[in-house]
């Protein structure tokens, strides 16, 4: 019972051979979960109130006292379904009325602040799909609870202070031709940008673009083959300014045995060259020059009441061998259900343009006490590792929620639960208890 809070799906591969291009099954992941809606056009508006105290806001180590704050939100749902097109647009904001410890009480725009954008498009012999996000928020990180919403490129989990807002923009576009033919040919764009409204040194804004492309041949009804082809650019914006490239090229197959389970699994070889500014002579080097062989795997494995997705990939094009990959399984009880996600994925760092290692786990589990009233507790956990300076502390994050939900009429619910954050980044370590109560009322339409 989330109706006062829009997610933002993440933007992720959308077919078996993206998988073994992205290594991430987060779009198919999303896809399977949910229903497919009616054709027809919805539009929902949101309208939430919330009110939080929290005994340490920021994570700071001493907690500077207690802080009181109230959120004023809205979010906007609209869907529009046919036959062979999918189009959806989310907005969800509002106004925090802000009175933090030690500070003087101040209006901020609510923290996150999102807006999502997909279309889909199916014909005869062919699809394009393309998903446009918008994220602002705070800059102190707080772990995602809903292990559900899978990150393709998680976020990191430097602690940043200040005013500042961080601004993520994500695109992901891609089309397939020849879908009702044996052979098919697939194109994707997927490209991260995140920035910072303050200019601070700690902050350091990023961009990520990828290509990737992909020829697919079905070779009888159980097996197929593909070729792929990836290229990655990634830039920071720090001092040494930071540049990474990486082209890999592929090759694998798709066992599909029966409608529930897929296999995949292939062959690749990368090239991965990093570039930054000599401070002293002000000319580019290339600090890392690396290639190399690489495997990968995924499955999925797809029940009416069981989704199981798993995927990773085994590189030497790297200073060190690395691994990356995901587990993601969702589970429908008789009376709730239950979802997890365990993950490895590397990514740039915002306290310094680094590459840093990320590990992390959740849970969501669901019980439907009766038909107006649920339990919910989440839990999220994830280590970050620094893979270019051993003497830069590791960063661990924890963070417990247990909601109760109610149905008081058909179109108001209330929530009220308990918040428990963890953050140990030696030699400081920090907590916060925090309760919260939020009540929201949804209009609905649907044509």
């Amino acid at each position: 019972m989330r109706r006062a809070s829009h997610k933002t799906p993440a933007l992720g591969a959308r077919s078996l051979t993206a998988l073994l291009l992205a290594g991430s099954a987060g779009g198919v992941f999303a896809q399977e979960i949910l229903e497919t809606p009616p054709d027809g056009s919805s539009l929902t508006a949101t309208i939430s109130e919330r009110f939080e105290v929290n005994d340490n806001y920021r994570l700071d180590d001493p907690s500077p006292g207690t802080t009181y704050f109230a959120d004023t939100r809205i979010g906007i749902d609209y869907l529009r379904q046919t036959d062979t097109q999918i189009l959806t647009f989310g907005l969800d904001t509002g106004l925090r009325a802000l009175w933090e410890a030690d500070e003087d009480f101040e209006f901020v725009l609510a923290s996150p602040s999102t807006g999502d954008f997909t279309y889909q498009n199916e014909w005869a012999n062919g699809t394009f799909d393309a998903a446009f996000s918008y994220r602002q928020r705070q800059v102190e990180y707080t772990v995602d609870t809903d292990p559900t919403i899978p990150d393709v490129d998680p976020d990191d989990l430097d602690e940043l202070t200040g005013d500042s807002r961080e601004l993520r923009y994500d695109a992901d576009v891609g089309v397939i031709w020849g879908t009702a033919t044996r052979s098919s040919y697939e194109l994707r764009f997927i490209g991260t940008q995140i920035d910072y409204t303050d200019e601070d040194p700690e902050q350091v804004a990023r961009t990520t673009l990828r290509g990737q492309g992909a020829w697919n041949l079905q070779l009888n009804p159980v097996l197929a083959s593909t070729i792929t082809a990836d290229y990655l650019t990634y830039s920071a914006d720090n001092l040494a300014e930071t540049e990474l490239d990486r082209t890999q090229v592929g090759a694998g197959v798709i066992y599909t045995p029966t409608e529930v389970l897929t296999l995949g699994g292939g062959l690749n070889y990368a090239w991965r060259e990093r570039t930054e500014l000599d401070q002293a002579t002000g000319d580019r080097e290339t600090t890392q020059d690396d290639e190399g062989a690489g495997i990968n795997a995924n499955f999925r494995y797809a029940l009416p009441d069981v989704v199981i997705l798993g995927n990773g990939e085994w590189t030497t094009a790297a200073p060190d061998s690395r691994f990356f990959g995901s587990l993601r399984a969702a589970y429908t009880l008789p009376r709730g259900r239950v979802a997890g996600r365990i993950f490895q994925n590397y990514t740039g760092t915002s306290g310094g343009g680094n590459e840093a290692r990320v590990t992390g786990l959740g849970l969501d589990y669901v019980h439907n006490i009766n038909r107006v009233s649920s339990f919910e507790l989440d839990l999220s956990y994830a280590i970050q590792v620094d893979v270019e300076d051993e003497d830069d502390p590791d960063i661990e994050r924890m963070q417990v929620t247990a909601t109760y939900s109610r149905e008081l009429t058909s179109s108001i619910s209330a929530d009220m639960g308990y918040s428990y954050r963890t953050r140990d980044e030696d030699p400081e370590s920090a907590s916060s208890n925090a309760v919260f109560f939020q009540i929201a009322k949804a209009f609905d339409t649907l044509r």
